[in-house]
């Protein structure tokens, strides 16, 4: 079997990534908690929510920079 390496760049980039889905996953909760009016307690208490929905969201990053690159790769040979 072939050995997979991933280099440092990349794992970086995937975690910065996953970072920022688990921030908007907080900013959203924030917004509903703020638009139903309920207790901010709940920033803490749901948090195992929040790391499914941002699960949700890096999936989704990962479907749209699949889309992204075959779109890229689709590019590149038409213009050769």
């Amino acid at each position: 079997m072939k050995d997979i390496i991933i280099s440092g760049k990349r794992i970086k980039t995937e975690l910065t990534i996953l970072f920022w889905c688990y921030i908007a996953a907080n900013f959203l909760n924030a917004c509903a908690i703020w638009f139903y009016e309920t207790r901010w307690i709940e920033l803490l208490t749901f948090q195992r929510l929040i790391i499914v929905i941002a699960l949700f969201f890096y999936t989704l990053t990962w479907f749209f920079r699949g889309i992204w690159y075959i779109a890229k790769k689709i590019g590149e040979k038409v213009r050769t």
